[in-house]
């Protein structure tokens, strides 16, 4: 008996995915475990597996479609099966709408803490919730079950325990495939000379966002696939919408998954938690003197250098330890002090921010810290993360420095109890025994949630951090 595949839930905080291409074509075989599609989340682009073993008999949601998860997305049988009514009831049914069109309204089941901003995670990221059955459903001929979004997390995906949100139905619209309006993700087959089109999934969207007609572009990527360069460079020689002589045109931007998680948690975070900010100013000379020499030591070693941020994430870690109220969560009913020191870093990506996190980072050297979140940064801007390296932190650090901001309030990445902000270090005149010298000095703000943490703990939490940072030779003992 045929089988209907569902959008499955690839990651904890993923209510609603796009189709970014088919793997399998109609006709192919599949089998459990085998990837079957490349699906665009919140997060990042990963891939959905199939569940069950036959042919693929029909593809119901055609690349760039956007559903929530547990929607049909095709249906998996045995070679020959006549499946048409199923197909039929299908093609009411498939909630499929268009990405940035005005959502169904929705309370999120999740509450704000997974990852992608300073809570987005310094990123968003969901960490908590309730487990669910899976997301493939057998189903007879001519019928096929109701689409709810408390499907829950399918076999193969990382259980979290993450229940997805309860329903939703309206805002969304029928693939163009079955005779609806055409989706707007729905991508230009061929251009006018006839060859194939291939576009990255940021390509398509930069395209639809400056008006300019994939046909036309000449791709530079592998294969000749179109990738962003090659629509700017397009648009930059007078390519795509063009307003009137001088006039300077609007510009409507998709609201991209991983916006709406920002945007929701953020929003959640700053309007449930009752935040208090602690800003500090501290002597960075010695730590900054001690990352030259030992990245001088370790260039003769071949090792890659380590940042200050580096030393802070450690600093962080290890002033965690002694004040373990601050490595806390608010449970409603009681206070989660968790015994796992888990420290995260924001790192900007294309269309938001994304928090990978240390785990039992005052157990790992400054080396290993420092390898340890070059490679997750780097697999981050890849979009490449699985959700268990991005959800799931005690305490999250939030660097602006690089762009030269010297101090600023980060946004508590819920459910956790703190976050560090740290700008920029900055050289300037410092009073050192009476003698005003060179110096160099950084500020950190602390943002605290006043239901977990008092004025006097968070200040004893940076009076620490100051002392590892101002007598940093510490920070290698462990």
């Amino acid at each position: 008996m045929a089988k209907i595949a569902e959008m499955t839930q690839l990651s904890p905080t993923m209510s609603e995915g796009k189709i970014v291409r088919w793997l399998k074509q109609k006709g192919d075989a599949v089998s459990p475990g085998e990837i079957i599609a490349e699906v665009e989340t919140d997060k990042a682009v990963m891939e959905m597996e199939a569940f069950e073993t036959g042919i693929l008999l029909e593809v119901l949601a055609p690349e760039g479609s956007l559903l929530p998860v547990g929607a049909p997305v095709a249906i998996i049988g045995k070679s020959g099966e006549d499946v048409s009514a199923l197909v039929e009831t299908a093609k009411k049914s498939i909630p499929v709408k268009k990405e940035g069109s005005a959502a169904p309204s929705q309370t999120p089941t999740s509450a704000p803490g997974s990852s992608s901003a300073t809570t987005p995670t310094s990123s968003a990221q969901t960490q908590s919730g309730t487990s669910s059955s899976s997301a493939t459903s057998s189903v007879g001929a001519g019928k096929i079950p109701e689409t709810k979004t408390n499907v829950s997390l399918s076999q193969g995906a990382e259980n979290k325990g993450i229940t997805a949100n309860e329903e939703r139905s309206s805002g969304f619209k029928t693939p163009s495939s079955f005779g609806a309006e055409e989706s707007e993700y729905s991508p230009v087959r061929t251009a006018r000379d006839g060859r194939p089109i291939k576009a990255s999934p940021l390509a398509k969207n930069l395209a639809i966002q400056m008006g300019v007609d994939l046909g036309e572009v000449i791709g530079s990527g592998p294969g000749g696939r179109i990738i962003k360069r090659d629509i700017l460079s397009y648009q930059e020689s007078g390519g795509g919408k063009q307003g009137s002589l001088g006039a300077r045109q609007d510009r409507k931007l998709e609201i991209t998954g991983m916006r709406k998680t920002i945007a929701s948690r953020l929003a959640h975070s700053t309007s449930t938690i009752p935040h208090f900010y602690l800003t500090m100013e501290l002597d960075a000379g010695p730590i900054s003197d001690l990352r030259t020499s030992f990245n001088k030591d370790l260039g003769l070693e071949g090792h890659e250098k380590v940042s200050v941020n580096d030393l802070i994430l450690k600093a962080c870690a290890f002033s965690l330890s002694q004040v373990p109220e601050v490595n806390s969560s608010w449970r409603e009913d009681h206070i989660l002090q968790h015994g796992r020191i888990d420290v995260g870093v924001a790192v900007s990506i294309e269309g938001g921010l994304i928090t990978p996190y240390i785990r039992n980072a005052d157990r790992k050297t400054v080396l290993e810290i420092s390898s340890e979140i070059k490679e997750l940064a780097s697999r981050a801007r890849d979009r490449k993360l699985k959700p268990g390296e991005y959800t799931d932190g005690t305490f999250t650090v939030s660097n602006l420095g690089m762009y030269g901001i010297s101090s600023f309030t980060a946004v508590i990445n819920e459910p956790e109890a703190a976050i560090l902000a740290v700008g920029a270090l900055v050289e300037k005149p410092v009073l050192k025994s009476g003698n005003v010298v060179p110096g160099k000095i950084l500020n950190v703000t602390l943002s605290c949630d006043h239901r977990v943490i008092d004025g006097a703990t968070g200040a004893r939490f940076l009076s620490i951090f100051r002392d590892f940072i101002e007598h940093p030779l510490r920070l290698l003992t462990g």
